[in-house]
Formats: C-alpha cells, sequence, structure tokens
C-alpha cells in the first residue's frame, strides 16, 4: 500500500497535483491489452512524473473494456504517489450504496490517491437498458447518485429518499479520507451545472477550445450561485491522443482505434484530439491551455505507450508548462 502524503502533495485534493504544484498537470489512461501492460503503463507514468492514471468505462461496449475501479485497486498495490481515478465511470449505472462503499474501500487501499471521475454516458444504449437506468433520465440519476454518495462518504446519518436510493438514517462504516474529489465530465449545460454543484474538477470530453473557454465561465458561474469558490475547481480535459514524429504513422493509428472504438467516421472527431510530433501536440495543447485548461488527461490510441509517455514528458509537457505559467 502506497505510503501516506500531507495535504497539498502531489495527487491531493485541491492541488493540480504536480509537482511543485506546477500550472498544468497531466494524467494518463495508458489502456493496454494485459493486465501487465496497463499495471507497467501506471507505473511509468509515475517514474516519469506524470500527475495521474485513469481507467474509462463502459459496462457494455463494441470492444474490450475492463472495469475500471477493479483496474485502479489493482494499480494502488503496484504505485505509491501517482493519483488514480476514473476517467469517467458512468455512475449512475451503479446502485449508490454500494457504490459508496466500493470507492471509499478504493480510496482506503490507495491511500488517499482516488478520483472519481463521472459522466452520463449515453451513447451507447444497451448498458442503460441492462442496468435498468432510464436513458433520458441518466442526468438526473447521476445527479441523484451524487447526492447519496456525497452524504454517505461523511460517516454522518443519513436520510435521502430519492429515485435511485431510499435511506432512513444510514450510515456508510468505511468512511474515505481525504473526501473523495469528484471530477465531472461531460460538456453539456446539465455537465457544466453538475461540475458547478458536485465537482472538484470540470473534464468534458469532444470539445473545441473554444466551447471550453465559454463552458469553464458557466462552470465558474455556477459555482458561485451554489455558494462555491470557483477557484477551488480544476479545469480539465479528456482527448485521445497519439505521439508519432512521422504524421503518415500517427494519423492512421488513431483514425482506425476512434473509428473501431466509436463507430464512428475520423474526420467528425478529429478536432477533438492531439497526434503527431512534439511540436504539432504543443501547437494544439496550447489553444487549450490558453482557453483555461489546466489538468490534461491523454487517452493514448495505440503504439508503444511507454515510448510515448517518456518522449511527452521530456517535449511536450515542459513546454506547455511554460505556456501556462506565463
Amino acid at each position: 500500500m502506497a505510503t501516506s502524503r500531507p495535504p497539498g502533495a502531489p495527487g491531493a485534493p485541491g492541488n493540480f497535483g504536480g509537482p511543485g504544484n506546477r500550472p498544468v498537470t497531466f494524467g494518463v489512461l495508458p489502456g493496454g491489452g494485459t493486465p501487465q501492460e496497463f499495471l507497467a503503463g501506471a507505473q511509468t507514468a509515475e517514474a516519469l512524473g506524470y500527475d495521474s492514471v485513469w481507467v474509462g468505462d463502459h459496462v457494455l461496449w463494441h470492444v474490450f473494456w475492463p472495469e475500471p475501479l477493479t483496474m485502479l485497486g489493482a494499480a494502488s498495490a503496484v504505485t505509491d504517489n501517482i493519483a488514480l481515478g476514473s476517467g469517467v465511470l458512468l455512475a449512475a449505472l451503479r446502485k449508490p450504496a454500494a457504490l459508496a462503499k466500493q470507492t471509499a474501500t478504493l480510496q482506503w487501499l490507495a491511500d488517499g490517491r482516488f478520483r472519481l471521475g463521472v459522466g452520463a454516458g449515453g451513447e451507447f444504449a444497451s448498458e442503460f437498458a441492462a442496468s435498468d437506468v432510464p436513458l433520458d433520465q441518466r442526468g438526473a440519476y447521476l445527479d441523484q447518485t451524487l447526492e447519496a454518495l456525497q452524504a454517505l462518504w461523511t460517516g454522518a446519518p443519513v436520510t435521502l429518499h430519492n429515485d435511485v436510493i431510499q435511506l432512513d438514517d444510514a450510515t456508510l462504516d468505511v468512511i474515505p479520507t481525504p473526501t473523495i474529489p469528484v471530477w465531472v465530465g461531460g460538456r453539456s449545460a446539465p455537465a457544466q451545472r453538475r461540475a458547478a454543484r458536485f465537482g472538484d474538477a470540470w473534464m468534458p470530453f469532444v470539445i473545441t477550445p473554444e466551447r471550453f473557454a465559454e463552458g469553464w465561465a458557466n462552470v465558474r458561474g455556477g459555482a458561485e450561485s451554489f455558494d462555491r469558490d470557483p477557484d477551488a475547481l480544476t479545469p480539465a480535459l479528456q482527448l485521445w491522443c497519439q505521439f508519432d514524429d512521422d504524421i503518415a504513422v500517427a494519423l492512421p493509428s488513431i483514425a482506425a482505434r476512434i473509428e473501431s472504438t466509436y463507430r464512428t467516421p475520423f474526420e467528425r472527431f478529429e478536432r477533438y484530439t492531439v497526434y503527431g510530433d512534439a511540436q504539432m501536440w504543443i501547437d494544439r495543447l496550447g489553444e487549450f491551455t490558453d482557453a483555461g485548461v489546466r489538468h490534461f488527461n491523454l487517452v493514448f490510441a495505440g503504439g508503444d505507450r511507454l515510448a510515448q509517455l517518456a518522449r511527452i514528458a521530456a517535449e511536450v509537457i515542459p513546454a506547455i508548462e511554460a505556456r501556462a505559467g506565463d
């Protein structure tokens, strides 16, 4: 199990997570076709100084997609300092009381390094039907799930009655310490309101720099309306990526992965990705830092992920940190 860290240490809530309180931080979704490949990615990311390791979620999907909280539990056993997050969990597809216990246990295993990233999803109706969650009510179910989680995590008796849970004076016996940060995904207006109400971060996906800037302003304004400090929230972004000096390698690699994963032409998805050599990465990510992004989650499409992690850490991250810090 990892050693403990004081508040404000890398990965702790209220900190962008990087050593020295960096102006911008980077998390990774390393993926991998085997447990060993995934765990090696997590360990390599930690050794290279990345902020966090994340795993995405689908209950049912077109392609192989392991369950994220199980994977993060395994990652917690082979890492010491790097933060661990679900990026993002379709939390409304889980029963809230069981999810509260599961996430609190993961926070205990990870010695306080866990972040719960959540999203409403909706692009694959079958997983909602299989989970007995009405597709058109997924946002409301997610809000109610978050309300239940945050109440139960306190360890105080909870009485709560809504569409997803019925509680009378119920107490969770595993209390997450520190309280689990909630990173809210989604680019829609309801997702922005959700981040403003429940979130420690807003982390949309498939969004342009211009729309990110608009959304982040909305999140900050919404946080103030809920009497929350907008400066306490982290503006984050998750995006698919491929690093390669040869564009003739990078482009078809990421295009093939996007089309197989989402069953959509890459031309419709391309503007939400980053690929190519270091300068192409710096130019593209710089557009997002100019729009306000201060944390990037990189979803690797394929290739030698460990080599890509090393080159991004050496050739891209210092330039992006300098640009964000100006």
